[in-house]
């Protein structure tokens, strides 16, 4: 019997070079149903403690700001409880991550455009799922789901339909192999309420500054949120092969 698999996209950043923002990542949420069901019980529970309804979106940049429905978190002990449960929520045992980083520095200095950039690292994604996909010990298939972005869904769908067209050689997959194996691409908006969705927007700001922090141009404070929610971030990294350090998080371009 096949296992199932869904991944979720989400960004930081923006691919233009041009942007004043020189860093651009896809966070990726991989979960099975079962798993999916037990995150938004959890997530909702959380919600419910808090804003005794289970319509609240976490998301990243409200958070930071504690504007809309995250101003409660401008009562320090309401903050403090509120992380605490936040990172027991996060270090659940019921995802695993996928990180694409892109460098827009040196890829610029590399001679890329605005479109390699989203390229490169949606090829990336693609790659590292179907490796993931491709391991586990049960033959497995999979379905990706994009936070809707206008220009990033045009470019991904046409990488995906490019590797259901001519196979992805790079892992001697051929069409019929990938068709196989990923099995669906959709796209939703916030509204959609999806968890692993938000899951993936909470871990790709995290995910940037740690590679920042990794390659000196910024510091990371010991004992912070941000520091804690790397480290949870690093700790669920899938695996892409019979080699426990081959994880799934990449800094472009090599």
């Amino acid at each position: 019997m096949r296992q199932d698999f869904k991944l979720y996209l989400d960004e930081n950043g923006v691919s233009d070079l041009n942007h004043y923002d020189k860093n651009f990542t896809l966070c990726g949420i991989v979960v099975t149903k079962y798993q999916a069901e037990e995150i938004s019980i959890r997530a909702d529970q959380i919600k419910f403690k808090y804003w005794g309804r289970t319509d609240i979106v976490f998301h990243s940049q409200e958070m930071n700001a504690k504007t809309g429905d995250f101003s409660i978190l401008n009562d320090p002990n309401i903050k403090k409880n509120f992380y605490r449960d936040m990172m027991a929520f996060l270090n659940l045992p019921y995802y695993r991550c996928i990180i694409v980083s892109v460098d827009k520095e040196k890829a610029k200095l590399q001679g890329w455009s605005s479109g390699r950039v989203l390229d490169e690292a949606n090829d990336k994604v693609i790659e590292m799922f179907l490796k993931f996909l491709i391991k586990q010990s049960k033959p497995s298939r999979g379905r990706i789901i994009l936070e809707s972005s206008s220009s990033q869904d045009i470019a991904f769908y046409k990488r995906y339909a490019f590797y259901l067209s001519h196979g992805f050689t790079a892992l001697n997959l051929s069409h019929d192999d990938v068709k196989r194996t990923l099995t669906s691409l959709s796209f939703v908006s916030k509204g959609n309420h999806d968890i692993e969705a938000q899951i993936a927007d909470l871990l790709a700001y995290p995910a940037t500054q740690k590679f920042l922090h990794q390659e000196g141009i910024s510091a990371i404070t010991a004992g912070s949120h941000l520091e804690k929610m790397c480290n949870t971030m690093s700790a669920k990294l899938a695996e892409l092969g019979p080699n426990t350090t081959n994880k799934a998080c990449i800094r472009l371009p090599v």
